[in-house]
């Protein structure tokens, strides 16, 4: 029997919960125990470099006016990024929302990628691991060894009441990001009604940038977008859910 074995760590003012779905749940822990405090350095350097409160950071220095901290190489990544999902999204994924250089709504998703590609996913060569998960603040990087019948199952709670699961996503790989009011607060200038947004892609720094433009979008843009980009999740409104998968409304 298949038992999904975790361990939480804080980081970036989340919770992160660094999952493994094995066979052999004792043989594993100590391992978990290591790889948890790898990934948790992991974070803190990350969020050294990328942290908008701290003044030392590449983006805080960035803003500040010192263009030296171009010369580093995943903050040209992450830089990079954000200019492609402006475009992508046709300017609302908006790094300059606030007047300067602010990459958060990518950052996070950014980060949880690039552990999960170099630290949870070699483990699916281990004799006695099935799948692999990293969640941060519910936003998630997900997958299963191609000869497993395991699925990762992903409950979206409802806005109103976060002890409720509204829908399941049930997947073997992928990635989930969900952006919502009950979730980040009025951090985001909305358009619409729309109380909660959740996408499904196969990278999650992508899935993250969508779920914080589509909050921000007028409706009838956001199904534009989920038609021309072949857009999978869900977006919630008062009494009503709407689901969509590749770039298609599904109707009830």
């Amino acid at each position: 029997m298949i038992k999904i074995i975790n361990r939480t760590v804080e980081a970036m003012t989340l919770p992160f919960t660094i999952s493994l779905a094995t066979v052999q749940e004792s043989q594993l822990e100590e391992e978990l125990d290591r790889l948890s405090l790898e990934i948790l350095t992991e974070l803190e350097r990350l969020e050294e470099k990328f942290s908008t409160f701290r003044p030392s950071s590449l983006v805080c220095r960035f803003q500040d006016g010192d263009r030296s901290v171009l010369l580093d190489q995943e903050f040209q990544e992450v830089f990079s990024l954000a200019e492609m999902a402006h475009q992508e999204t046709d300017g609302a994924f908006d790094p300059y929302y606030k007047g300067s250089y602010d990459p958060t709504g990518l950052v996070k998703g950014w980060v949880i990628e690039k552990i999960f590609q170099n630290k949870l996913l070699p483990y699916l060569q281990h004799p006695d691991v099935e799948a692999v998960c990293l969640n941060g603040g519910g936003d998630m990087q997900f997958a299963t060894k191609e000869a497993s019948s395991f699925v990762w199952k992903i409950g979206i709670e409802n806005p109103d009441n976060l002890q409720e699961i509204l829908a399941v996503f049930t997947a073997k790989n992928g990635a989930i990001a969900t952006s919502g009011y009950s979730k980040r607060g009025q951090h985001i200038q909305s358009q619409n009604d729309i109380q909660q947004i959740t996408f499904m892609d196969t990278s999650l720094t992508r899935a993250d940038v969508w779920a914080t433009a589509g909050l921000s979008m007028p409706e009838n843009t956001l199904l534009d977008a989920i038609a021309h980009h072949q857009l999978s999740g869900l977006y919630i409104k008062p009494q009503q859910l709407h689901f969509f998968k590749k770039g298609e409304l599904v109707r009830d």
